[in-house]
């Protein structure tokens, strides 16, 4: 244990200083996320809007992001990753702020619409990011880059989840409280802009071919693959985390200082995963990780919502959370090993489309199936979509990367 831990340090001591940079910028801009996605949800419901009109609201940004996806791949790919990052967090701060300025049902939409254009981009471009500034110590670039996200997100949260209990009093407004909570998380995620000026400037060689049609035409077989895969798991992860401060108010009847208290305690067991993970990696190989990984997420998706005791409750959001992005930090990583360096990027913004196709689908129905009071048909369904995951990964990669034992970083490297 004690050297997992010393070659962890080792590696993140040796990381690129680029790499530093955009895990500085992941700090400011997820706390941000954090404060917004604790009191949203609420702060639309506390104006009087139903739960199926939130459900168009949440749907919006994901429909957007995978229209989005392409272009801005290929932007990254023109302009640079330093520029296109940099453009992403002002534009998300900005769209944040534009949905609480106003109850305008309208300005709220638009302003989901514009982030839904943008956000793809801090996804798409992390992939080949962190492939392009990492080499042995790639592992664990995704998975410290997942553990700062997990922890400035729990952060953000219970910081959400905490101060309207202290704003209200002097506020008297519910709304109003929410509003100036949620504008000071638009300034954080507009901050993360700061860090990325002190990049390297990165910008191709105006020499290099840079098309469409790897996105379009030129994917490979795996590309499809993993695309086909994602989707169902943006259905699993939506299902329950689209509204889980809802779920934790209004189906637990907990309080929301609950709810961010379960996000701050979600730090604990998703260090451990994550710190773990590379090691757990290189012991089982990334594939037989993920697919244990995402076995536990199935049974974890059905004990969030089969019981109204908050407490079950949370403690199965946890390790639902928990196994979920451990396996995600690994499943990132497998895909940028067995992906060609030309077919990164378009993997990566394949990913991205698919995933966010399946959580838009999973907000609109999640939407409705709040506003009929099925909470359990929640879980059910995120159960269901990461079994037909499960499945579908180990039909794709099950045969060449288990049975012949086959280490992905020798796959494909041109």
């Amino acid at each position: 244990m004690l050297s997992v831990i010393q070659q962890y340090i080792h590696n993140v001591k040796g990381f690129n200083r680029n790499v530093k940079l955009y895990i500085l910028a992941t700090v400011l801009i997820n706390i941000g996320f954090g404060v917004f996605y604790a009191d949203f949800n609420l702060y639309i419901l506390s104006m009087g809007m139903t739960p199926d009109f939130l459900g168009v609201i949440l749907s919006l940004a994901p429909f957007a992001e995978g229209l989005s996806s392409i272009p801005l791949g290929f932007l990254a790919e023109k302009i640079g990753f330093k520029r296109s990052l940099i453009m992403v967090y002002i534009v998300l701060g900005i769209a944040y702020f534009l949905q609480v300025i106003s109850p305008a049902r309208w300005l709220i939409m638009l302003g989901s619409l514009m982030v839904g254009l943008v956000i793809g981009g801090n996804f798409i471009i992390q992939l080949p990011y962190l492939s392009h500034y990492t080499r042995e110590d790639r592992n664990s670039a995704f998975s410290m880059t997942t553990l700062v996200y997990y922890i400035t997100y729990a952060a953000g949260g219970l910081i959400g989840s905490r101060l309207p209990a202290l704003l209200n009093p002097l506020l008297m407004n519910e709304t109003l409280t929410y509003r100036v909570l949620l504008s000071g998380a638009s300034l954080l995620v507009l901050l993360g802009s700061l860090p990325m000026l002190f990049v390297e400037d990165d910008k191709p060689d105006p020499g290099r071919d840079i098309s469409f049609e790897p996105y379009l035409k030129g994917m490979d077989l795996n590309t499809r693959k993993f695309a086909i895969t994602e989707f169902f798991i943006g259905l699993s992860f939506a299902f329950i985390t689209s509204f889980l401060n809802i779920i934790f108010v209004y189906y637990f009847h907990s309080t929301l200082e609950f709810y961010g208290t379960t996000l701050a305690v979600l730090v604990i067991p998703t260090t451990l995963f994550l710190f773990l993970g590379p090691a757990i990696a290189g012991k089982l190989g990334n594939l037989r990780a993920v697919l244990i990984a995402r076995t536990m997420v199935v049974f974890m998706a059905f004990g969030v919502v089969m019981t109204i005791n908050p407490y079950i409750g949370a403690a199965a959001f946890l390790l639902f959370r928990s196994f979920f992005g451990f396996s995600q930090s690994l499943w990132f990583s497998f895909a940028t090993s067995v992906s060609t360096r030309r077919s990164r990027m378009a993997t990566s913004v394949w990913l991205e489309i698919t995933f966010q196709i399946g959580m838009g689908i999973a907000a609109l129905v999640g939407g409705q199936l709040i506003a009929a009071g099925a909470f359990r048909m929640l879980g059910v369904i995120s159960a269901v979509s990461m079994a037909v995951c499960l499945a579908l990964t180990y039909k794709y990669f099950g045969k060449e990367y288990l049975t012949a034992l086959k280490k992905p970083e020798m796959a494909i490297s041109e």
